[in-house]
């Protein structure tokens, strides 16, 4: 019989790894930094057309857009501490990088807990350098 088990997939800490994660969070950055611009510039002529015929609305507008620039804050620091924490790992350490789901064939006589507990595989700039069964 067959049964699905949870496999981490974890990576030895390089500097390739290390200079890829960082890339990856730099680039969200840059991305909320255009989105932010994008909505500020959109506020902006929107709240002038409102400020002429609807001011109700204009004030309700500016409310969301002060709660969106809150949520984006948040998000930049979110991101500027993954920086700082991808940064500061330590070279030859692991981390987890995902979960998948595998297979396991179960059988009469094997040990049930075992079998279905968690699995490993770890990689070093993206080679399989170990499988960890149970």
């Amino acid at each position: 019989m067959q049964l699905k088990r949870e496999v981490l997939v974890k990576a030895i800490v390089t500097e390739k790894l290390k200079e890829e994660l960082k890339a990856q969070v730099q680039n969200a950055l840059d991305e909320l930094a255009s989105a932010q611009e994008e909505i500020e510039r959109q506020y902006r002529r929107l709240m002038l057309e409102l400020q002429r015929t609807d001011l109700n609305r204009a004030m309700a507008i500016r409310q969301q857009m002060d709660l969106e620039r809150r949520r984006q804050e948040e998000t930049r620091r979110e991101l500027e501490e993954r920086l700082k924490e991808y940064d500061a790992l330590a070279l030859e350490s692991e981390i987890g990088l995902a979960t998948y789901e595998g297979i396991v064939e179960i059988q009469p006589g094997d040990n049930f807990v075992q079998k279905t507990r968690q699995a490993e595989i770890v990689l070093r700039d993206d080679i399989v350098q170990e499988i960890r069964e149970p």
